[in-house]
């Protein structure tokens, strides 16, 4: 368990955040379709998905000098074990993802809505939502996933 560092640690949370945001991107582009808003929706998710992946650039030199900090003894199992736990941080944040979608189409259908009516103007949105009476509203939109929006899938339709 050596090869579970502090830097690990730091790598791995910050990936799983990136992972969790990057898959509830795609919830703004259903909560689009849902309410009929399309380019605000394509506005706001190509907004979450810049950030995400600004963010996966922002940890790449870290995750890259893993390799350099090694000890020089049983050095490539060392960084493998390294590597599988952000591997592993990276999966956790995918299902977190999966898990708050439900949630995040609510929320998004909501704030695509509020776009539209700010018109288009991502900063005001946001000083809208990070006020009081908006977070206790957002609370109350949360739910988890349901057995029925599993109807119709089968193990055939995975490649």
């Amino acid at each position: 368990m050596d090869f579970l560092t502090e830097k690990v640690i730091y790598i791995s949370l910050f990936i799983l955040v990136i992972h969790t945001i990057e898959t509830l991107a795609y919830a703004v582009r259903l909560s689009g379709a849902r309410v009929g808003l399309i380019a605000s929706a394509l506005s706001l998710f190509n907004l979450m998905v810049i950030v995400s992946r600004m963010a996966n650039m922002m940890q790449q030199p870290f995750t890259g000098s893993l390799v350099d900090t090694a000890p020089s003894s049983n050095t490539l199992s060392f960084v493998e074990d390294q590597y599988r736990v952000i591997i592993g941080a990276s999966t956790i944040g995918t299902i977190v993802g999966i898990i708050l979608l439900p949630t995040f189409v609510a929320l998004f259908s909501r704030s695509i809505i509020h776009l539209s009516k700010q018109k288009g103007s991502i900063p005001s949105l946001f000083k809208t939502f990070f006020s009081l009476d908006y977070i206790k509203r957002g609370l109350n939109q949360m739910h988890f996933p349901n057995r029925t929006y599993l109807k119709g899938f089968s193990m055939a339709h995975i490649p």
